[in-house]
């Protein structure tokens, strides 16, 4: 039987209402289904905490609603959408932190590459509850314990039913008012020329192999409006990026190096640019971390394409938080603070000041004009850009800025 209580609390920036239910054991589907019908009722968006996944057989679930009432992000102009790309979380989420660094940096949308954690149904459900128009693509972190949707419920099934509309995977998301569609790529990729899970894409996508991948992407395209700039989302870039261990898709774990994207996602992006007239200005995907195996060295996250019309970011910056229970208000330099080495990357601690990484597009009159490294410093209320490293800046001629770190 479930309970419900209800607390209250209020800022100036938000309004946070919490509505908890308390339920013992393993929740059940029928149990998340009665929770999302309440929720419709009552207007507020569900997610469970205190949830580990695969859950045990016993112990006391802790079921939390909560809606912010928060400022909306600023309408886009007619020319300018700001994007901001949260790249691979690896459990290194805080939704109100989060909030806060976003309210600051005033994106019109929010792009999540996935890697959440190991299938954690929590994280992805706060997420969920971000007040920001958002797309998600699930990485193979969050299929890490189901192989199957066999089982009636799972933490694949769980993470997709929370997501919703904003689950990319294999199909379309608009939004009209930025004239902008968000396509998705393939589900849970592990990088290279094999399927990851394979049996989870036959039996809810009809995937059976790169071809079919390639062409469900395809199909997602199919109806995007005219007027519609398309960015694809993936949690892997494509192959034909490179193959040393420092390119954007390299592998970073082999001595002789290797082209680690998904061949599926390269064929439907060749496929859809010789067969539609769509503009691609951008590719976002994540799974390739910056800082590579050996330590020695970063990759590069940013590449135009051959044809100097896409441009290809990964956004894997991990790990994404680090933080200090030092004030370090006193340093003058940007580049001085996070050099810090008080900073340290570590899971979330309460008490402590935190900064945030994301990477920040903005696309002007349909082209890409700057993406950068942002990092966020969030202290109670308080929230500041602390550094900022810029990627690609375009010029009037086309590619790279001279001295953009790429």
């Amino acid at each position: 039987m479930l309970k419900l209580a209800h607390q209250y609390s209020a800022s100036p920036s938000c309004t946070l209402s919490h509505y908890m239910y308390h339920g013992v054991g393993i929740p059940r589907n029928d149990d998340v289904f009665r929770i999302k019908r309440h929720n419709e009722r009552v207007g507020l968006r569900a997610f469970s905490c205190s949830f580990p996944f695969p859950p045990s057989d016993a112990g006391r679930r802790r079921w939390c609603f909560c809606r912010y009432d928060a400022p909306p992000p600023p309408m886009a102009s007619s020319s300018l959408v700001r994007i901001a790309v949260v790249g691979d979380v690896h459990g290194l989420w805080n939704l109100e932190e989060d909030r806060m660094a976003l309210q600051l940096l005033q994106p019109h949308l929010v792009l999540f590459t996935g890697d959440f954690g190991e299938e954690n149904v929590p994280l992805v459900q706060s997420v969920s509850l971000l007040p920001f128009p958002k797309a998600v693509i699930l990485g193979n972190h969050d299929a890490w314990y189901t192989h199957d949707l066999s089982r009636q419920q799972n933490g694949v099934q769980m993470q997709l039913d929370v997501l919703g509309d904003e689950h990319v995977g294999y199909r379309r998301l608009d939004f009209p008012s930025l004239k902008l569609s968000i396509v998705g790529g393939r589900p849970f990729s592990h990088g290279g020329d094999q399927l990851f899970r394979k049996k989870l894409l036959v039996r809810r996508y009809g995937v059976v192999d790169m071809d079919s991948s390639a062409g469900r992407i395809c199909s997602a395209v199919q109806g995007t409006p005219d007027d519609h700039l398309v960015v694809i989302l993936a949690h892997n870039g494509p192959t034909g990026l490179g193959s040393q261990a420092e390119d954007v898709c390299g592998k970073d774990w082999d001595g002789e190096g290797g082209d680690h994207g998904d061949p599926d996602l390269e064929q439907a992006i060749c496929q859809l640019k010789e067969t539609t007239s769509l503009p691609i200005p951008l590719v976002v995907f994540g799974h390739m971390h910056k800082v590579l195996q050996s330590r020695k060295g970063s990759r590069k996250m940013v590449v135009e394409g051959s044809d100097k019309k896409t441009l290809y970011l990964n956004g894997a910056i991990v790990p994404r938080v680090k933080r200090t229970k030092v004030d370090d208000h006193c340093h003058d330099s940007l580049s001085g603070f996070m050099r810090n080495e008080k900073w340290k990357a570590a899971a979330e601690s309460e008490g402590e000041s935190t900064a945030r990484a994301f990477t920040v597009v903005e696309i002007l009159d349909g082209i890409v004009e700057k993406i950068a490294e942002t990092w966020v410093h969030v202290d109670g209320s308080n929230a500041r850009i602390v550094e900022e490293e810029t990627l690609y800046l375009y010029r009037n001629v086309g590619g790279f800025q001279p001295g953009a770190s790429v």
